[in-house]
């Protein structure tokens, strides 16, 4: 039998991420405006739209319809964009509510993450919009920056910020591919004549050694370059293999070679970004060679969950076996210290991932360990 109540309830999420979609359609619109028919919006997503209300925070300034109640029924969702958390959608009820489901249900959670998301796209997109149509390119060049920065507006921002021009990127950017889950994308050992920058997914990064044993030392989320190492080589000093379906681009070396030598700030930038991440594997390298499993682990973890998803969750696509070779040890002894760090309440399953529960004293196992 249909539950039409849960019909009517999905019915009116979806109209509200229509509408929200419609307005967030005109790129050039003023972002005050926008936000604010956005707040009027919101509300009629949820089941009780008459009690209601939103507000908006991006930047340093903070947006709501007049005479907003703010109250402890809330629910939040951050706004990130550029890799950065660039402001928060806050929903309160004014009054209270009776509900068996609990006062936000895991729909409407899903539809305010939804909703963050779109205004982190509109925000991203008009930064890139100053800057959409330079006279140093012609039509086809343009029609194809357009396209990458609707596609893929987060990397063009990244690449903007390390100073390449729009030619510089359309020169660059010409040869996407994409790959399912478990394909390598790069090989140890193999020749090549580019190197490679993630656009969407997730990599990681491993040295092959003897008895198919590998040491994985980094994992890669957009935007990032992978393989630039091989610069001045021809060949990948590691291989890389996707964990979730990824796009990335190949980029020749040659036209990179040419960037360097006549963009400065683009020069300096590739410098600055070889320099931290020599860092992260000199730190690897450290911990590897002077601690203890125990330690080892402990410091991936903290690794995932502070610099590479910022966040508390490692998510479910990061496998026991990933843990195991980004710490350098068995699959058994990973098992072994998680299950041990899922007892002392320092770690939970959860149906997203591996959930921290406490940061603290992982650090201080890690240091000790």
């Amino acid at each position: 039998m249909i539950n039409t109540v849960s019909t009517v309830e999905r019915a009116k999420e979806l109209n509200c991420l229509y509408d929200i979609d419609r307005v967030l359609q005109i790129i050039d619109k003023d972002i005050s405006i926008v936000i604010k028919e956005i707040l009027d919006i919101i509300p009629s997503g949820f089941r009780y739209f008459d009690l209601c209300e939103a507000e908006i925070i991006l930047g340093d300034k903070i947006y709501s319809r007049p005479g907003l109640v703010r109250t402890e029924l809330k629910q939040m969702a951050l706004i990130k964009a550029y890799g950065e958390i660039i402001g928060e959608i806050r929903v309160f009820y004014v009054k209270p509510i009776e509900s068996e489901k609990g006062i936000f249900i895991t729909e409407e959670i899903q539809m305010l993450n939804s909703i963050a998301e779109k205004i982190a796209m509109f925000v991203t997109l008009q930064k890139l919009k100053p800057a959409s149509i330079e006279f140093e390119i012609g039509e086809d060049e343009a029609k194809l920056y357009q396209n990458l920065s609707y596609n893929y507006p987060e990397m063009m921002v990244w690449l903007r910020k390390m100073g390449l021009k729009q030619k510089e990127i359309v020169q660059m950017l010409r040869n996407p591919l994409t790959f399912k889950k478990g394909e390598t994308i790069g090989k140890q050992g193999a020749f090549t004549s580019y190197f490679l920058l993630l656009a969407k997914g997730a990599v990681k990064s491993y040295i092959e050694g003897p008895g198919n044993k590998s040491y994985s030392f980094m994992l890669t989320l957009p935007s990032e370059f992978i393989g630039i190492s091989s610069l001045f080589g021809n060949q990948y000093h590691f291989s890389t293999v996707a964990l979730i379906p990824s796009t990335v681009f190949l980029i020749e070396k040659d036209i990179v070679l040419k960037i360097i030598s006549e963009n400065q700030k683009f020069n300096k930038s590739i410098i600055a970004w070889l320099c931290d991440n020599y860092k992260v594997v000199f730190h690897k390298m450290s911990c590897l060679s002077l601690k203890q499993t125990i330690g080892r682990m402990a410091e991936v973890i903290l690794y995932l969950s502070n610099d590479v998803f910022k966040s508390d969750v490692i998510p479910a696509y990061i496998s026991r076996k990933d843990l195991a070779e980004l710490s350098g040890m068995s699959n058994e002894n990973a098992v072994r210290i998680l299950s041990d760090f899922k007892s002392e309440n320092i770690l939970k399953d959860t149906p997203e991932g591996l959930k921290v529960l406490n940061s603290s004293l992982l650090q201080t196992i890690s240091i000790t360990g």
